[in-house]
C-alpha cells in the first residue's frame, strides 16, 4: 500500500536524474513510490528511464516513468503526476515534487519528504536564516531574492521562498490544486500553488535547504517561459481571490 509520492518532473535529464535516484531510492521503501513525468523527445525519454533502471535494479520502492512528446512545462508535468498518483494510490497522504537536476539536495528531499510536520504545504526555501545556496552568480542570487521579496508581498503569502520547487503536499493540498485551471505558466505555477493552498485556508510552512546548481546539462528555462511567467503572475494577481475554497469540513 502506498502512502507516499516523489514527483519528479524531466526534460532532458539523462545524466543528472540517475544519480539523484541512486541516492533516493534506498532510503525508501515499499510504501513509496517515484513518479517520473518526462517530457523530453521519446527517444531521450526511453533512454533516460533506461539509464535509471539499471541503477535502480534492486529498489524496494515502485518506480513509474510518465512520458509525454511535448513540453508542457515544469508545472503540467507535476500536475500530470499529481493526477495519475490520485487515481492509482488512494491511500497515498503524502506527495512531494522536486528538481531532477540535482539542485535539490537529496538529503533535503528525504529530510522534507520523511518531516513529521502536519503541514498542507512545506516549502523547502532557499531565504531562511540557516539556508544556503551553492554556485549561483551574484547577479542570479540577486534576481532571485529580489522575486522572492516582491512576488510574496504581492500575493499576500506567508513564504520567504515561493518560486523553488522542493516541497510537499497533504492529499487535500493536492486535491485542491487539481480544482483549478492554471492562470500561469513555467517557474511561476509554483507560487500559483501556494496561492491556492493558501487561499484554500490550508497550512503553510518552510524549512532551511542548500541549494546547489545543476549537476549537468542547461537549463530548460528560456527567455519566452521568463516572459510567460511575468504574465503568469500578472493573471495570478488578477484571479487570485477565486483560486482556492475556504473548506469548513
Amino acid at each position: 500500500m502506498i502512502s507516499g509520492i516523489i514527483v519528479i518532473p524531466a526534460f532532458n535529464e539523462m545524466d543528472s536524474l540517475p544519480q539523484l535516484l541512486g541516492e533516493l531510492v534506498p532510503e525508501l521503501t515499499s510504501r513509496d513510490m517515484i513518479i517520473v513525468v518526462d517530457d523530453s523527445n521519446p527517444a531521450s525519454a526511453t533512454m533516460t528511464e533506461e539509464r535509471c533502471r539499471t541503477v535502480v535494479v534492486n529498489a524496494e520502492c515502485q518506480i513509474t516513468f510518465i512520458k509525454s512528446a511535448t513540453k508542457g512545462g515544469r508545472g503540467g508535468a507535476v500536475r500530470r503526476g499529481f493526477v495519475y498518483a490520485l487515481n492509482t494510490c488512494p491511500n497515498a497522504h503524502k506527495f512531494l515534487e522536486c528538481d531532477a537536476d540535482g539542485s535539490h539536495r537529496a538529503s533535503d528531499i528525504l529530510s522534507i519528504y520523511k518531516s513529521d510536520s502536519i503541514t498542507d504545504l512545506l516549502v523547502g526555501s532557499r531565504y531562511l536564516p540557516s539556508s544556503r545556496i551553492i554556485g549561483w552568480s551574484f547577479s542570479r542570487r540577486f534576481q532571485s531574492r529580489v522575486l522572492n521579496t516582491l512576488i510574496p508581498w504581492i500575493l499576500k503569502l506567508p513564504l520567504t521562498d515561493v518560486t523553488n520547487g522542493l516541497r510537499r503536499y497533504s492529499r487535500r493540498a493536492v486535491e485542491e490544486l487539481l480544482l483549478f485551471d492554471p492562470k500561469s505558466s513555467g517557474f511561476i505555477y509554483l507560487s500559483e500553488q501556494a496561492v491556492i493552498v493558501h487561499q484554500s485556508q490550508l497550512t503553510v510552512n518552510e524549512v532551511p535547504i542548500v541549494f546547489a546548481e545543476r549537476r549537468a546539462g542547461v537549463s530548460s528555462v528560456t527567455s519566452s517561459e521568463l516572459w510567460q511567467s511575468l504574465v503568469g503572475l500578472v493573471n495570478i494577481f488578477r484571479h487570485r481571490r477565486q483560486l482556492g475554497t475556504a473548506r469548513t469540513d
